[in-house]
């Protein structure tokens, strides 16, 4: 390890002298994909011209540094370890649960434009409301087009279910000083709400939609060249943001192939160099001097709001190593509460299949047939 951290200062030596500002030390849990180690492998040798590749998996790069996993709940207990200490800039990882309030934020290319334009957002969930997911999802789009040095970029909202509503939402946000611009649909009648077309040719510099789309747009995006087989372009799922990440993790699939997972470790370094996590600090600073939670809460439906569930104190923290599925959306607060009541730490996350609960192994049983008993399943 001791010639591994001699060779890497040496190269940054190297990269000054040539005028190249160093390379950011990038985390990839090299496991759990569809393919081969050695292609991932592959994919960040690719990308090791812009940044230092750090290996987490049963094996490493040669010349390069290795912290050994066998399976991804090790290597996610490691890859966050070297993000706290600040021992990487970011890292890129697949199955990775995101706690509830973070979606990721990705940019997509238009091929029949040649337009660049952040897709907001991918996977994970930034509320429990679609409305609310989607305006948030815009200040998180918003940070990462701040961050990709667009001057003034133009919000449009995709028109799914809920697009008109997610429109007043975000008038309301920007009336009250929030910097926002609408984009104008290339369809003949404009307007904020953004048709297919638009989607294809890019028309605004931040697209806006709920995670459950964008993640099947990404998949489009990604794979629609090779028939479905196998992700070939594109820079993964996007980085993670919301008010609870502090770190800069980007995500991508099983499916994700070696020239995307190269991608995607590029982005992820070139987003710690542009300092994403500050443009989103500051985009929500400002989104809070606006009033969104106000403005979020006020639309909220009165009976969502009469049956919030009251504080309860959760039991001691445990090691959360296991997930249990299949709860809607809708549920998990509520189900994550029942949980606590009956002493079983667990915590909300959203992973590529959906919402999880994540909680201790030793506990999966107990938990099992509380939740039955709670949820009535």
């Amino acid at each position: 390890m001791a010639e591994l951290l001699m060779a890497q200062a040496l190269r940054d030596i190297a990269d000054r002298l040539d005028g190249e500002p160093a390379r950011p030390r990038i985390a990839f849990t090299a496991l759990g994909s569809e393919l081969p180690v050695e292609q991932l492998l592959q994919a960040a040798n690719q990308a090791a011209g812009q940044l230092i590749p750090v290996i987490i998996g049963p094996v490493g790069l040669t010349g390069y540094p290795h912290l050994p996993a066998e399976d991804l709940a090790a290597a996610h207990r490691i890859m966050e370890q070297l993000l706290a200490s600040g021992e990487v800039a970011g890292a890129v990882t697949l199955h990775y649960n995101f706690p509830l309030g973070v979606a990721t934020v990705a940019q997509v290319h238009s091929v029949a434009t040649g337009r660049q334009m952040v897709l907001a957002s991918t996977t994970g969930s930034s509320d429990i409301r679609r409305p609310a997911a989607m305006v948030r999802n815009a200040v998180a789009g918003l940070a990462m087009a701040d961050a990709l040095g667009l001057a003034t970029p133009g919000v449009g909202i995709l028109n799914v279910d809920d697009a008109a509503a997610v429109k007043r939402l975000l008038t309301r946000l920007s009336e009250a000083g929030f910097p926002l611009r609408f984009a104008s649909s290339d369809r003949a009648d404009g307007g904020a709400l953004m048709r297919g077309n638009d989607l294809i040719r890019a028309t605004p510099e931040v697209m806006v939609c709920d995670t459950l789309t964008g993640n099947l747009l990404i998949k489009l995006f990604s794979a629609g060249q090779s028939g479905g087989e196998v992700e070939t372009v594109g820079s993964g799922y996007g980085i993670g943001l919301g008010p609870q990440q502090k770190t800069v993790i980007g995500i991508i699939s099983r499916a994700s192939g070696p020239a995307t997972i190269a991608e995607a470790l590029r982005f992820c370094a070139m987003m710690t160099q542009k300092q994403l996590m500050s443009c989103w600090q500051r985009r929500w600073q400002q989104a809070c001097a606006a009033g969104i939670e106000s403005i979020l809460q006020q639309a909220a439906s009165p009976v969502a709001a009469a049956d919030a569930p009251t504080d309860v104190v959760p039991p001691p923290k445990e090691v959360l190593n296991d997930e249990i599925h299949g709860i809607d959306i809708l549920q998990l607060e509520e189900a994550r509460l029942s949980l606590w009541r009956a002493g079983i730490y667990a915590e909300t996350g959203m992973g590529c299949t959906g919402p999880v609960l994540m909680i201790n192994q030793r506990q999966r049983a107990e938990a099992i047939a509380q939740l039955q008993s709670y949820l009535g399943q």
